[in-house]
Parts: structure tokens; C-alpha cells; sequence
């Protein structure tokens, strides 16, 4: 897809350099180099040790132990919101191939292990199969609790030039971290917080729709305090129009998304495109896992050549020879950004809240966005005239915009929640293309026995919303 949108002007910074660990941690190695640049990956900590001393902006009595106090300026203030912020970076791709497994957007040719009880919708399966680890609820979670530790120092250090726009951006993450397990794990997990002296405060089991409404108030936070960056804007109405949507909210959408330019991004940066580097590994490997084409009887024509979603030729089916396989070229190489937020997806939200306000600009707003922002421009679409064939229409829409984000998962669920789709009619069903037939699972599973290593208050596993 090539979209035609300008870059948004924001705030200088140095470019981080997420880490890709998933341990929280009180104590991190790190070297003098990244303390002297000011870009330091803090977990839950009262100390780091390093490796040499470093000269002037941070230089302390003793050079093998930073402490909390000596970082109490500005540019400690910022490393820690670049920490925060390169942790999102680095999570949100893996989070999306799991979406994309137990949704309609990859599918399989031959089994591959683990991934084959996602795609197959198998929950208890994948959860024997996990073990102990738990990468999807954990890495969110982490990044819940790390914009926690952020903020005071933010508030207390960072420049008055600079502080509204920096607690928006942390606030924002805190906000789209709880949105995304919201919409993607099944409910009963945790998100743990942290207190004011950085004590771990556990979780009790969540509902769905107590994480969408926790959410909302961190998006509200960060709303109020932007100020010159229109990307973080961009995250938080974005990212409050996401939670608006899963409430039902739809009348008050327009209000906070409209001041969000079509051109307007939120993109990782700085990392490796987990999604690129996944679909390019199983391509080599053989076709595998390719984009779906209508999976389960139910799924979207993904690779039905739309310029959305750019395709390159894959092979035959393993499993039905007759059947051509493509692998997606949305993401060109491992550093290709990942869209989080976008003016496009804040244009389907006002075509959503259009609709159900009876608006016949519904259809008008989808087809600007078809007309205007991807190349080749593609043919209008016209009313189908039904209100079930309408949601199909706009809900298909949104699929090929923003296949390969994250959403689908949490559209399906909408579907489902909002819309009193059965199930077994938006996600994939019947007989799985590798052997035996797709399970029941709508949603990704919390290990509890993860969970249960570090918080007292988990006791059991998955729960109704």
C-alpha cells in the first residue's frame, strides 16, 4: 500500500534503542556510553550497574552504581520515557502476529508447531503447549507498569517546554497498552501498577470492560496534557476513539478524532519488524503461512490482490495444489514501521459513529480514503442497503486498512459484542486446512501459570467479559 500522507512534525529527541527483553528486572546492565547519551532502558529498578564511569552529565561518587536520585533531571526524566516508548515500539509487531494467527489475516499450509493452536483457535492446546511463559499478556503488561514508574520523574524534571508532551505520549502508551490486552486477551487476566515508592501493586482478575474504561481515562490524561507533538495526539484520540468504539460509544467519537489529520501517524520505530521478520522466515522456509484468502469460510479475501495489501507469489498449497499461495509485502524489511495510530483509522471511526447515526456520509468518508490514500486509487463502493450488509461493508473496510496493526482481533470481538454477530459467522470455522477442525477460542489466553509465579491475586484462568 502507498499511502500519500505527510510526516508530522515532533519533538527532538535522541532515537532509542528499544531492548527486546521481556524480563522485569531490579537491577540492569548497561554501558557508560548509553548512560552519557541519556538513553537508558529502565525496568522496575532502584539502581542500575555499569560497566565504566562516564564523564560530566551524569557522573556520580561511585561509577558502578546509578541510583534514583543521581538521574533526577531532565534527561533522566526523558530516558525514562524512551524507555517506555522503545518497549512499545518492540512489543506491538509480536503482539500483531498473534492477531493475525487467530484471526483470519495468516493462515496455514502444513503445521509448524506451536502457532498451529492460535490458527486453529485451540485455546487449551496453545496453553499446554506455552508452558509457563506468557509473552502475550506479559509484554503488555510490562509496558502498563513501566509508564507508571515514568510519570513522576516526568512530572518532576522534564523542561516545561517539553513535559505536557511527554507525560501525553506516556500516558497514551499506558492507555493503548490496556486497550490492547483488553481486546485481545480473554478477560480475567491482571495489570499490575506500581506505587509512588515503585512497589509492585498486583492486579486483581480484569474484566474486559474494566481494562476498555481504564484505558479511556489514561487516553483522557493524555489528551489534556499534548501540546505541540502531533503524534501523540495522534496515539491518544486515536486511541481513545478505540475505546469509544468498544463501549458503544459512537456519538462521541466524532468529537475526538476529527482534529486528527488523515495524514497523521503513530509508527514504531527503531526496531525489528517481528512481523517482517516472522512472514519472511516461514517464506523462506517453504509456504507455510501465508495471507489468508477467505480462512475458515468466514475470512476476508486478503489476497485478492487489493494494493492495500501487496502480494508476492508464495507457491502452491500443500495441503489443495490447485490453491496459489502469496506472502504479504506490507512490510518491506526489519526496521519497516508499524502503523499504531493513523488519521485513516480515525476516518473509519467517523464512518462508524456516521452509520450509526443514520448518516448517509458514511459510505462518502470510505470512499475519499479510497480515492485519496492509496495508490492505485480503487473504485467506490456503493450501498449495499441493508444495515447487516453495511457493517459488513465498513468492517471489511477496516480489515484491509489496517491488516497487519493489531485490530483485527478486537474488531472481531466488537463484532461479536456490539453487533450480536454469532461466533462461528466472523471467525474462521470448520475444517482446518492442516487436519482436524478449528476450535472455539475468541480471544488469546492468559497462562495462568505464569501469572501465578508472580501474583498472589490470579487464581484462575479465562473468565466471560
Amino acid at each position: 500500500m502507498t499511502n500519500k500522507s505527510m510526516a508530522s512534525t515532533d519533538l527532538p529527541s535522541p532515537t532509542p534503542r528499544p531492548t527486546s527483553s521481556r524480563a522485569r528486572s531490579m537491577v540492569r546492565t548497561v554501558s557508560s556510553r548509553q548512560l552519557c547519551s541519556g538513553i537508558i532502558r529502565f525496568a522496575a529498578g532502584a539502581c542500575l550497574l555499569v560497566t565504566g564511569a562516564c564523564h560530566g552529565l551524569l557522573d556520580v561518587s561511585n561509577p558502578t552504581l546509578i541510583r534514583d536520585q543521581d538521574i533526577a533531571n531532565s534527561n533522566g526524566a526523558n530516558a525514562r520515557r524512551l524507555d517506555v516508548a522503545g518497549a512499545f515500539s518492540d512489543f506491538s509487531p509480536s503482539l500483531a502476529i498473534d492477531v493475525a494467527l487467530i484471526t483470519d489475516e495468516w493462515v496455514f499450509d502444513k503445521p509448524t508447531g506451536l502457532f498451529d493452536y492460535l490458527d486453529k483457535r485451540d485455546s487449551q492446546g496453545f496453553e499446554n503447549a506455552v508452558g509457563t511463559r506468557d509473552n502475550h499478556l506479559g509484554q503488555w503488561d510490562n509496558i502498563f507498569y513501566r509508564a507508571s514508574i515514568a510519570i513522576p520523574p516526568i512530572r518532576a524534571y522534564a523542561a516545561d517546554s517539553v513535559r505536557g508532551d511527554y507525560l501525553a505520549q506516556v500516558y497514551a502508551i499506558r492507555g493503548y497498552a490496556a486497550l490492547q490486552i483488553a481486546e485481545d486477551i480473554c478477560p480475567g487476566f491482571p495489570l499490575n501498577d506500581v506505587s509512588a515508592d515503585n512497589r509492585p501493586i498486583f492486579s486483581g482478575p480484569l474484566t474486559s470492560d474494566s481494562a476498555v474504561a481504564l484505558a479511556s481515562t489514561q487516553f483522557d490524561s493524555a489528551i489534556k496534557f499534548v501540546h505541540d507533538s502531533a503524534r501523540f495526539a495522534t496515539l491518544a484520540r486515536v486511541g481513545k476513539g478505540r475505546a469509544l468504539l468498544d463501549q458503544g460509544k459512537y456519538a462521541e467519537i466524532a468529537a475526538v478524532v476529527s482534529p486528527v489529520a488523515t495524514g497523521d501517524v503513530y509508527q514504531t520505530e527503531g526496531i525489528t519488524n517481528a512481523l517482517y521478520s516472522q512472514m519472511s522466515r516461514w517464506s523462506r522456509g517453504g509456504a507455510n503461512r501465508a495471507v489468508g484468502q477467505r480462512e475458515g469460510g468466514n475470512g476476508q479475501p486478503f489476497a485478492s490482490h487489493d494494493p492495500r495489501i501487496p502480494l508476492a507469489f508464495g507457491g502452491v498449497s500443500a495441503t489443495n495444489p490447485a490453491e496459489s499461495l502469496y506472502f504479504s509485502r506490507k512490510y518491506t524489511g526489519t526496521t519497516s514501521p508499524v502503523t499504531l495510530a493513523s488519521g485513516i483509522e480515525a476516518r473509519l471511526m467517523e464512518a462508524e459513529a456516521a452509520l450509526h447515526a443514520g448518516d448517509p456520509n458514511w459510505i462518502a468518508i470510505l470512499n475519499t480514503l479510497r480515492a485519496d490514500d492509496v495508490t492505485p486509487a480503487l473504485p467506490p463502493l456503493t450501498d449495499p442497503g441493508t444495515a447487516d450488509a453495511r457493517v459488513d461493508l465498513l468492517y471489511s473496510e477496516r480489515a484491509f486498512w489496517l491488516y497487519n496493526t493489531g485490530r483485527r482481533l478486537g474488531d472481531l470481538r466488537r463484532l461479536i459484542r456490539n453487533y450480536g454477530r454469532g461466533a462461528e459467522t466472523v471467525f474462521p470455522t470448520g475444517a482446518f486446512p492442516s487436519g482436524g477442525t478449528y476450535g472455539t477460542a475468541t480471544s488469546i489466553p492468559f497462562i495462568l501459570a505464569s501469572q501465578q509465579q508472580s501474583n498472589p491475586n490470579i487464581t484462575s484462568g479465562c473468565t466471560t467479559r
